[in-house]
């Protein structure tokens, strides 16, 4: 039996009884309102008015201005007049509950559209008000005695002006759409980190501690690759002009000037050094002799390059190149991938200039693209000023941890 009991308690709560609260003259509804655009902060204090007819009629007495402000701003709407909501198809209640007495009382909600007023445009509200007059009556005198080709400007000008009352009836669908459209916009944090993803600089990590950690020599050039390159040869030579004929690109003071020097040491060569100024050689060649017509011909871009091995082709075409085609990205891949391997062998120090001079580039594209790799250009010192011959030369350094430049939409051209 107690069970029994105990089951009809708890069947017998779950039917809420519902009371419906009729108005009283002297206590206020509740009010629903929507709000275009911008909604006001949950603290915020409404104060609803009424007509001060002292013999209103039955239909003014439940008509009611509603208003709220901020600092910067007004919302305010009535349940009447044209601006007013009007949807005789359905209507809106509101309820309180009463957990105690299990009981929900109802009562009808009438439903207000607020506007908003930016107290600051008030002022410039006023100060036009005087120079739209001036423009109404301006344009009275042109239809009452202009040419017809005045009056017919007048006319047209008139059709095509937009109204602010006009833009107000669609604030909300306005805000409503900008809000569809913009909610997929990534933030500007999440753009950068995408952006600074697909620069095309070498594999790298961002939070090395020294340069040599910076910066992936085999995502430039693989061992396999360098070890293709024949090197004996140009190691027999003693003159510049022999030592061209086994470059891709004559023209380089700095590969040339480098490996006479290495020629010139006495004791054991840098095979591995040779090799990478070769290397950087092929890339120099390969930006400025190779033109991008020529990239769909594997015979042409071989004699341009003289010959080098399968293996090195098929590398600069995967590297440098989409679907045979050279890109501006493309183009500046090139230029990254080369510096960062001259910085490798130059103790990730290296003056500028003379590169500018090797590869026909600007000073400022120059500057731009080592500051793509965290370097830091300053004036190199006295004596290296000296020693190139250069008053006012340039030098690159490779800054750790890597810190990247803000990017920017686009990318230079040469």
């Amino acid at each position: 039996m107690g069970k029994r009991k105990s089951t009809e308690e708890h069947t017998s709560s779950r039917h809420v009884k519902v009371n419906t609260v009729e108005k009283e003259t002297d206590v206020e509804t509740p009010y629903l309102a929507t709000f275009p655009g911008t909604k006001p902060s949950s603290d915020m204090s409404f104060t609803a008015y009424k007509s001060n007819d002292v013999t209103p009629s039955a239909k003014k007495a439940e008509q009611r201005f509603i208003s709220g402000e901020t600092d910067k701003v007004i919302f305010s709407g009535a349940n009447f007049g044209p601006n007013s909501v009007r949807n005789n198809q359905c209507k809106y209640i509101v309820g309180v509950y009463s957990k105690k007495d299990n009981t929900l009382e109802i009562t009808n909600t009438p439903i207000i559209k607020m506007n908003r007023t930016v107290k600051a445009l008030d002022s410039d509200i006023a100060g036009n008000s005087s120079i739209a007059r001036g423009n109404i009556a301006r344009t009275a005198l042109g239809l009452a005695f202009g040419t017809a080709k005045a009056k017919q400007q007048l006319k047209s000008d008139e059709r095509n002006m937009v109204k602010g009352d006009d833009l107000m009836e669609e604030m909300d669908t306005l805000h409503s759409e900008i809000s569809k459209a913009t909610v997929n916009i990534p933030k500007k944090e999440e753009m950068k980190k995408s952006m600074e993803s697909e620069l095309p600089v070498p594999k790298h990590n961002i939070d090395a501690e020294s340069p040599e950690e910076a910066y992936d020599i085999a995502s430039i050039v693989t061992d396999e690759e360098l070890n293709s390159l024949q090197f004996k040869d140009i190691l027999k030579e003693t003159s510049l002009e022999g030592i061209k004929t086994y470059l891709a690109y004559h023209d380089s003071k700095f590969v040339n000037d480098r490996i006479m020097a290495i020629i010139a040491s006495s004791g054991k060569k840098d095979r591995n050094r040779v090799r990478k100024l070769m290397y950087i050689n092929l890339l120099m060649g390969y930006y400025l002799r190779v033109r991008p017509n020529d990239l769909k011909n594997r015979r042409k871009v071989e004699a341009a390059l003289k010959t080098p091995s399968s293996i090195v082709l098929d590398g600069l075409a995967e590297r440098y190149t989409e679907s045979n085609h050279r890109t501006p990205v493309m183009a500046d891949k090139i230029l990254l991938y080369m510096f960062t391997l001259i910085l490798s062998i130059s103790g990730y120090s290296v003056l500028i200039d003379e590169l500018g001079k090797d590869l026909l580039l600007k000073p400022t594209k120059l500057v731009s693209l080592f500051k793509s790799l965290g370097c830091k250009v300053d004036k190199a010192s006295a004596e290296e000023c000296r020693d190139a011959g250069n008053k006012s030369a340039k030098k690159a350094t490779l800054v750790v941890p890597l810190k990247f430049p803000e990017v920017r939409s686009g990318i230079s051209r040469r």
